[in-house]
């Protein structure tokens, strides 16, 4: 019920939390759901009206269960986050200093969209690197691709349902 999960802590726990307040979300897990009621896109939606980055550390038995690689990177890269996959002790507490490291080392860019209508729905971004120098230098930008234009009414009430 990993998709379920995310989604009540993005809408229970962390909508609550102060306007300029980090938020993240840190799962461990094999990425494998098959009882969620909720679907992944509406659990990264959920993240994202939070607020909320997700970084997923994919553990579990490779042989025998797998990890669903692609699942975890589809909801981390979808709210800005990143997902790891250790395959040791040493790789586990590597991802967990980095997932320290980004959350100390975040930038905020503000911008104002030319788009001012405030109907709660989904708007793209796109952030590049336009300095051919800097461009050389193999930079990794992490952000969130887009947000939710906020309405008015958008704010739920603590507990309500999934629309």
């Amino acid at each position: 019920a990993i998709w379920d999960a995310i989604w009540a802590t993005s809408n229970e726990l962390l909508s609550d939390a102060a306007e300029h307040t980090r938020r993240a979300i840190i799962l461990l897990t094999d990425g494998d759901d098959t009882i969620s009621q909720v679907h992944m896109q509406d659990a990264i939606n959920r993240a994202l009206k939070a607020d909320a980055l997700i970084y997923a550390i994919g553990i579990g038995d490779r042989y025998q269960f797998g990890i669903n690689e692609g699942a975890l990177k589809k909801i981390t890269e979808g709210t800005g986050g990143r997902a790891y996959f250790p395959r040791n002790e040493r790789e586990l507490r590597d991802s967990f200093a980095q997932i320290q490291n980004d959350l100390r080392e975040q930038y905020l860019v503000a911008y104002s969209s030319s788009n001012k209508t405030r109907d709660g729905l989904y708007r793209r971004v796109a952030i590049e690197i336009v300095n051919p120098e800097t461009r050389k230098e193999n930079l990794r930008l992490n952000y969130r691709p887009g947000y939710f234009a906020r309405s008015p009414d958008s704010a739920q009430p603590k507990g309500t349902k999934q629309p």
